[in-house]
Formats: structure tokens, C-alpha cells, sequence
């Protein structure tokens, strides 16, 4: 993700962000085949990608490792709305 806020917010709540893109771009073979032997090792079931990025490689991350995929956006309107369906939607996925 792109936006810092997400650092924060992971920081804040002892999560830890493995990003899937590296500088806007895609990863290529060999990084797309780690992040997958991660995500399995790790047992990641789901993956946070930004509504302004593409989701072509966290999907084939998702699919490979039996993940959903959930879109977040850091740069919604209503911030204080949009912070409450984050902080939901991780609460979530960390009871699954």
C-alpha cells in the first residue's frame, strides 16, 4: 500500500504489511513465487490491496494460498467512515 497511514495503523495494532508491489510496480516470477511460499508458511488468508492499484498479482497471490482479496482506500472522502470499515474488515479476517 501506498499510503503511510497503513504503517500506522499496522504499527498501532501489531500487524505486519508484506507488500506485494514494490515501488508501483509489479513483482516478477521469483517474487511473486516467494510471497506465495510466504503466505502459505505464514498462513495468510487475506490480502489488503488499495482500490487504486491494481490487483492482478494479489489475486494470483490470493488464489495460490486460498486468500481473499479486500479492497481498502486510504484516500476515501469520509475519513473517520472509512477508518471504522478498515478497522472492521481487518477485525474480521483476524477472527477467521
Amino acid at each position: 500500500m501506498f499510503h503511510p497511514s497503513w504503517g500506522y495503523f499496522a504499527d498501532a495494532y501489531g500487524l505486519t504489511q508484506i507488500p506485494v508491489e514494490s515501488a508501483g510496480k509489479e513483482p516478477g516470477p521469483r517474487t511473486l513465487a516467494d510471497l506465495i511460499a510466504r503466505g502459505r508458511r505464514e498462513q495468510i488468508r487475506v490480502i489488503f490491496v488499495q482500490q487504486q492499484f491494481s490487483r492482478r498479482a494479489a489475486e494470483t497471490v490470493a488464489q495460490a494460498i486460498g486468500a481473499t482479496v479486500i479492497a481498502v482506500d486510504p484516500l476515501a472522502e469520509n475519513y473517520l467512515d472509512n477508518l471504522r470499515e478498515v478497522a472492521q474488515a481487518f477485525a474480521a479476517t483476524m477472527q477467521q
